[in-house]
C-alpha cells in the first residue's frame, strides 16, 4: 500500500508530510518528490469582467455624473466582494492519497483512495478536490463533513502503459457560486505507482534458463575440478590422488583423471536503450517484455542473472552498491533494495545496471526504462558488459528491427571464447525467424507470446 499525507491548519500554516510518504514498497525507490502545501488563488475570465466592470463603472459615473454607470460599479463591486467571501475563511483538513496496489501490469488500472478528515470544532461545508493522476487531473467533491468527520473517496486509476505513474498531490479547491474565481491549497504529497511492462511464462528449456549446481563445464583442462574429461598419463608434478588405478593396473601405465574448469552460470540481460536501435515505439515496449521475461524466468530458477538497460558504464560516487553485490547474483549477496546504500568502503558502481536480486525491485526499474538519445547502440553495450563483467556465462541482447547483422556479429565478438549469445529482435507481428551468424544466435519475435517457442528452438541450433 502507499500512502502520502499532509496536514495544514489554516493560511499560513504549516504541513508535515506522514512517515514514509511516496513509498510505493519497501524495495522500491525511498520516497517521491515531497509536495510541500501551498495557496494560490486565480480569476477566471468572468471574474476579470466583473472587476473591470466595478472598476469601470465607479470611476466613470463618478467623472462623468452618469447614475448608470454608478450603479453598475457598485453592483459589480458588491458581487466580486460576495465572490471573494466564498474564497476566505480558515479550514483545517487532513488529506492523504492511499495507492491501494503500487505496483500494477500496464493496461490494468489501479485504485487509490482520498482519505479527508475534518480535524477543526466546526463543520466543514461541501468542496472539491482535485488529484493529479500523471499528466491529467481528476476532480472529487468532498461531501460536508462535521467536525472530527472522516471520508474515503475513491478514484480509479486509468489503465496506462508501461512507466511510473505520479498520483497527488491532492489540492483542496473552494469556489464561489458564480464561477467569477478560485482558491487551490495543497494538502498531499505525492506517490508512485509503477505500471509493470507485460511478461510471458518461459520454459525452462531455454539457453542460458538452466539450473546448474556444480557448475557449467567450460571445456579447458584443470587439474582438478568437478567436471571430469578423460585419463592421460602421468606426468611429474601430478597429484598422485588422482591416479586411476583400475586403469593403471590394467595398462601397466600410471594415468591420472583430467578435468575440465566449471564456472556457475552468470546471465546477463541487456536490452538496447539507443532510439536507434527500435523502428517504432512498440518495438521498444515489445523488446522490454522480453528482458523481463527472460529475466524473471533466470530469477525463478535462482540462477544469477544481471540486467542492463542501457550502457553499462562505472561511475565513482562514495558510498554507492558493491559492484559485486550490484551484479545482483541470486543467493549471493541480497541487497536491501535501495540505492546507493550498499556496504561499507564501496567506492562505485554500475550504471544502467537494474536491481535484479529479486522479482518486484526489477519490474520497478523495467517500468521506467526508456529511450534513451544519444546513447550507444548493442555493439558497444556488450564491448562495455565484457569489461565490467568477468565471469559471464550467457548474454541476451535485446533490440528493434533496425539493428543488423553486421552489428550483431560486433556485439558477440566482444564476449569471451564459450560465452552463449542470444539475440532477440522485437518486431511487432512480424513472423518468427532463426539463423545464427558465426557465434550468435539470432531470433526475431513478433509476438510475446512467440519468446517461448523461440527460444526452445535456439537451444538446438
Amino acid at each position: 500500500m502507499t500512502t502520502s499525507s499532509a496536514r495544514a491548519r489554516g493560511p499560513g500554516a504549516d504541513a508535515a508530510g506522514a512517515d514514509g510518504a511516496g513509498a510505493v514498497a519497501a524495495e522500491a525507490e525511498p520516497r517521491e518528490g515531497v509536495q510541500r502545501p501551498g495557496r494560490s488563488t486565480s480569476i477566471d475570465a468572468a471574474g476579470i469582467a466583473v472587476l473591470a466592470m466595478a472598476v469601470g463603472g465607479l470611476a466613470a459615473g463618478l467623472l462623468l455624473g452618469w447614475t448608470e454607470l454608478l450603479t453598475v460599479g457598485i453592483v459589480s463591486g458588491l458581487v466580486a466582494v460576495g465572490a471573494a467571501g466564498f474564497l476566505l475563511g480558515r479550514s483545517e483538513l487532513e488529506v492523504s492519497v492511499t495507492v491501494l496496489d503500487g505496483h500494477v501490469v500496464a493496461g490494468t488500472p489501479g485504485t487509490a483512495v482520498v482519505r479527508v478528515r475534518n480535524v477543526s470544532r466546526r463543520p466543514r461545508r461541501p468542496g472539491v478536490a482535485e488529484v493529479a493522476l500523471g499528466g491529467r487531473v481528476q476532480s472529487i467533491a468532498i461531501p460536508r463533513l462535521e467536525a472530527g468527520a472522516e471520508t474515503e473517496l475513491p478514484v480509479t486509476l486509468p489503465a496506462v502503459g508501461r512507466g511510473v505513474l505520479t498520483v497527488g498531490p491532492a489540492t483542496v479547491v473552494r469556489r464561489d457560486p458564480l464561477g467569477l474565481a478560485r482558491r487551490e491549497i495543497v494538502r498531499s504529497e505525492t506517490s508512485r505507482l509503477y505500471v509493470h511492462p507485460v511478461t510471458v511464462d518461459l520454459p525452462v528449456e531455454a539457453p542460458g534458463l538452466l539450473r546448474d549446481l556444480e557448475g557449467v563445464a567450460t571445456g579447458d583442462p584443470a587439474a582438478s575440478d568437478m567436471s571430469f574429461q578423460a585419463l592421460r598419463a602421468y606426468l611429474p608434478g601430478d597429484d598422485r590422488r588422482h591416479i586411476h588405478w583400475k586403469s593403471t593396473a590394467k595398462t601397466g601405465t600410471f594415468l591420472v583423471r583430467q578435468f575440465e574448469q566449471t564456472r556457475r552460470s552468470h546471465v546477463i540481460v541487456l536490452q538496447s536503450t539507443s532510439p536507434d536501435d527500435y523502428d517504432s515505439p512498440e518495438e521498444f515496449e515489445l523488446g522490454v517484455s522480453v528482458a523481463a521475461s527472460i529475466a524473471l524466468r533466470l530469477l525463478r530458477d535462482r540462477t544469477a542473472v544481471s540486467v542492463y538497460a542501457g550502457l553499462p558504464e562505472r561511475r565513482s560516487r562514495p558510498g554507492a552498491d558493491d559492484p559485486a553485490a550490484a551484479r545482483g547474483h541470486a543467493g549471493r549477496r541480497p541487497s536491501d533494495g535501495r540505492r546507493g546504500t550498499g556496504m561499507r568502503g564501496a567506492t562505485e558502481r554500475t550504471a544502467g545496471l537494474l536491481r535484479s536480486h529479486s522479482r518486484l525491485p526489477l519490474l520497478d526499474d523495467l517500468s521506467g526504462v526508456q529511450p534513451q538519445p544519444g546513447s550507444a547502440g548493442v555493439a558497444t553495450a556488450a564491448r562495455r558488459v565484457a569489461e565490467t563483467v568477468a565471469d559471464v556465462s550467457s548474454l541476451f541482447l535485446v533490440a528493434g528491427s533496425t539493428v543488423s547483422a553486421r552489428q550483431w556479429r560486433a556485439a558477440a565478438s566482444h564476449l569471451p571464447r564459450g560465452v552463449e549469445v542470444v539475440a532477440v529482435v522485437a518486431r511487432p507481428e512480424a513472423t518468427p525467424t532463426l539463423v545464427r551468424i558465426d557465434s550468435v544466435r539470432i531470433t526475431r519475435v513478433g509476438y510475446l507470446d512467440d519468446l517461448g517457442r523461440a527460444l526452445t528452438r535456439t537451444a538446438a541450433l
